[in-house]
């Protein structure tokens, strides 16, 4: 329930927070004419996302793990340079503002503003209105409706951003906002490796993939975007709610003064309380509402003349199933045990869309014996998070499960045990 709503608002509140940022940026630098370029960069962005969600759906392909983890990098590399930017241009911004000067705006000024919105926009979007062609499709019209209220929810986010920030202390918005850019390049950093290494540009060993990979989980980004909530929230306490001045003032009214002040400090402390409590719980039900991956008990299975046999119309419901060797039925040097009689191999079957069942081991390449978890038609790395279509078990690369010779003998699926030896010193 509300899934469509907490991708679009996460994902959307993300987006809006950069371009709030960049708008919010160039009103304070008097760089009011590259605006336009933000919009058109917005505008072209979301007519590219619906354009590659209809070719892609039309050639019946799937958004590569590839393409997505090189939208990472050239998002973050942009937001790096639009972070580098703000930091040279913050040391001179009062100079400039209080001379009423606007700088020169140059070619690459302006196609940095447009390729960064683009890409920012881009990512994002592609990846939601391909999510959103195939909820709406299979649910019903609601779907469409939590995807709007999530939209609209991310751009008064991004609004209200923009609203209060252009009234804050340069010093303090350069500050709060350029530690935002620096979460927000981070994650994307861990996301495009994350997604390279599943396509083997990037190799990583079984200890990296232990750290990047929970960075990447859905716990994960909803806990950034709480971080993210958390600073706008800092923002906005930090705008001045009222004018007060004290200065040339004394006696009873600069008291009078001062107790507005202490008043407002006040309110504000009460409502970052108040906002920091509010998403403390809206971070803690989010991640409590993920899908719990289902992992189900190995069963002891005995060996018969160097032979593991699975019944198939057991592993046929649907259901994950995972198998390893009755130890007390077979002598120690079994195949199954490692190289040194100590593993204990893990094999795991499931049944793919076209009735049939496969097997793999229970372990990948990246992430060594993690295993995996089924949540709804899909296997769950264990270590990384990385989601796993039963239908390609099999197919070696990525996080996807290590393949296993097996041949069907009548209803039974049979595995020699040499062939699960080959990697059985992975399970010690």
């Amino acid at each position: 329930m509300f899934e469509t709503l907490t991708i679009t608002l996460r994902e959307g509140i993300e987006a809006a927070l950069v371009i709030g940022i960049i708008l919010a940026y160039l009103g304070k630098t008097n760089k009011q004419a590259l605006k336009k370029y933000v919009y058109a960069g917005i505008i072209a962005a979301v007519a590219g996302s619906i354009a590659t969600a209809i070719v892609i759906q039309m050639l019946k392909i799937e958004w590569s793990d590839f393409m997505g983890g090189l939208m990472y990098f050239i998002t973050a590399f942009f937001l790096a340079t639009m972070l580098i930017w703000m930091h040279r241009t913050s040391k001179h911004i009062r100079q400039d503002i209080e001379q009423s000067m606007e700088s020169a705006l140059s070619k690459w000024q302006a196609l940095g503003v447009l390729v960064l919105t683009f890409f920012m926009i881009y990512r994002e979007g592609a990846e939601i209105v391909l999510f959103l062609s195939t909820t709406i499709s299979k649910t019903n019209p609601l779907v469409a409706l939590e995807a709007i209220v999530g939209f609209a929810l991310a751009v008064l986010f991004g609004y209200l951003f923009i609203k209060g920030s252009l009234k804050m202390n340069l010093g303090r918005f350069f500050k709060i906002t350029g530690v935002m850019l620096a979460i927000i390049i981070f994650q994307l950093i861990i996301g495009g490796i994350h997604e390279w290494s599943e396509v083997g540009v990037i190799t990583l060993s079984q200890t990296s993939m232990s750290i990047v990979g929970p960075l990447v989980k859905d716990s994960a980004s909803i806990v950034f975007t709480g971080i993210m909530l958390g600073f706008l929230v800092l923002l906005f306490v930090m705008v001045p709610w009222k004018q007060i001045k004290t200065e040339g003032i004394e006696g009873i009214e600069k008291r009078k003064a001062l107790g507005v002040i202490r008043k407002e400090r006040n309110r504000k402390i009460a409502v970052g309380i108040v906002a920091a409590l509010l998403i403390v719980a809206f971070v803690t039900a989010q991640i409590s509402a993920l899908p719990q991956g289902v992992d189900p008990k190995p069963e002891k299975v005995s060996i018969t003349r160097n032979e593991l046999r699975i019944q198939a119309a057991g592993a046929s419901d649907g259901n994950l199933h995972k198998y390893v060797c009755d130890m007390q039925n077979h002598p120690a040097n079994c195949p199954m045990h490692g190289s040194d009689g100590k593993a204990n191999a893990r094999i795991l079957a499931i049944k793919k869309s076209d009735g049939s069942v496969a097997t793999a081991y229970d372990a990948c390449a990246l992430c060594g014996a993690a295993g995996y978890v089924q949540e709804g038609e899909q296997l769950i790395c264990k270590r990384c998070g990385a989601p796993i279509n039963p239908d390609t078990i099999g197919e070696a690369g990525g996080c996807n499960p290590i393949p296993l010779k097996y041949t069907v003998a009548g209803d039974e699926i049979v595995i020699k045990t040499d062939d699960i030896g080959e990697r059985a010193d992975l399970f010690k």
